[in-house]
């Protein structure tokens, strides 16, 4: 049989394959337990959904906690919430308890149901039904559950940001779960930090001050670099002289650290030890393989936007400095209305009065363009 390759980075992994988090984890685990709700942000790929995952299950194995992931990802309407709430729920409640709550579900006569013809199935056909009631069941599922003999419930509502997009859902939400501090802890995990903030700490906002704030953050170069070289030893190789510049590479970014490891330990022979050889293709297969994307972000941005990253590149995190501002025909009220946008959006971070793109590889790429680099795609 074929090796497997131990690095995993096109998916969230298995919680007992994430590199740290264990403050982390601890911290979530004792606000749900203390009945408190915690807003988890972050920017994307940094492990959001592999940290729920672990916090749920080790919630459930040690502390009795019934388990709920609800992805939010892209809803639209109210329909489409019921829907991924009604499948998380289906997914995860097991024996007397989903029992229980499957009988009240039907009861209701909402169409709702955690087997296959649930709301989803029914709207599907065509079936005539208002999905504001069924949500308002929904919502309602973790009183039912402490009525069926659960303990507390641990709800993790994920890339929360996107409730947004269905007009009055934060507030709609805000309504069931006041009532519910006995009975379940709620983590609200999103990705995009403007639209976390404004959900949380506008005081016009349903949720406005309504949970913990948590930020997960980049890892440590230490963290990474012994995650990497225990795997290659594990499975019969060596990282070698290659860890150094890998972990130089990622700059404690989750996902694509296994990116880059996952490259170079497909170029490395059970036996062998990588070198910077082996290093330098696996970077350059890496690029390439994300050159279709970072093309396609690139394209996203307005002018604007675009030269304020070449200027924040060129000048080290600091995109006023004259220079750049000469170079890419810029000016500071183009700067100051661009770096909120980028902000907001996740695509750059700030950090001692330096600003970063979030995502290194992509930096590496836009350094690229300053330097007069051609694309992938051209070569």
């Amino acid at each position: 049989m074929l090796e497997v390759n131990p690095f995993i980075y096109s998916h969230p992994l298995a919680p007992e394959d994430i590199i740290d988090r264990d403050e982390e984890t601890e911290t979530l685990m004792q606000n749900a337990l203390g009945g408190h709700y915690v807003r988890l942000f972050a920017p994307r790929k940094y492990g959001k959904t592999s940290l729920l995952r672990r916090v749920l299950r080790i919630g459930e194995q040690t502390e009795g906690l019934i388990p709920i992931l609800v992805d939010l990802y892209r809803v639209s309407s109210v329909a489409d919430v019921a829907i991924r709430f009604e499948r998380a729920y289906s997914r995860q409640l097991k024996g007397k308890l989903r029992n229980a709550i499957e009988d009240f579900m039907q009861k209701t006569g909402m169409g709702l149901s955690l087997g296959a013809f649930g709301i989803s199935a029914k709207l599907q056909l065509g079936a005539q039904i208002d999905p504001l009631p069924a949500l308002h069941a929904l919502l309602d599922l973790p009183l039912r559950l402490e009525e069926g003999g659960g303990y507390r419930a641990l709800i993790a509502l994920d890339e929360f940001q996107d409730v947004d997009k269905v007009p009055g859902l934060d507030g709609l939400i805000r309504s069931h779960i006041q009532f519910q501090g006995e009975v379940a802890s709620y983590v609200f995990a999103g990705s995009e930090p403007g639209m976390m903030r404004q959900l949380f700490e506008r005081k016009d906002r349903p949720l406005y001050g309504s949970a913990v704030p948590v930020r997960l953050g980049r890892l440590t170069d230490s963290d990474i670099a012994a995650y990497v070289s225990e795997r290659f030893v594990t499975t019969g190789r060596s990282a070698g002289e290659a860890i150094g510049p890998l972990v130089a590479a990622a700059r404690g970014h989750p996902q694509r650290a296994m990116l880059l490891a996952h490259r170079l330990w497909a170029g490395v022979a059970e036996g062998e030890r990588a070198t910077l050889e082996h290093w330098r293709q696996a970077a350059a297969q890496a690029m390439a393989e994300l050159e279709p994307e970072f093309d396609a972000q690139w394209r996203g941005f307005d002018t604007s936007e675009q030269k304020t990253m070449r200027a924040l590149i060129a000048a080290d995190g600091s995109p006023y400095r004259a220079a750049g501002l000469r170079r890419f025909e810029l000016t500071k009220d183009m700067v100051r209305r661009a770096l909120p946008r980028l902000l907001d959006t996740g695509e750059i971070e700030r950090s001692g009065g330096q600003h970063t793109i979030v995502d290194p590889l992509f930096a590496d790429w836009i350094a690229a363009l300053n330097d007069g680099q051609p694309r992938l795609t051209e070569r």
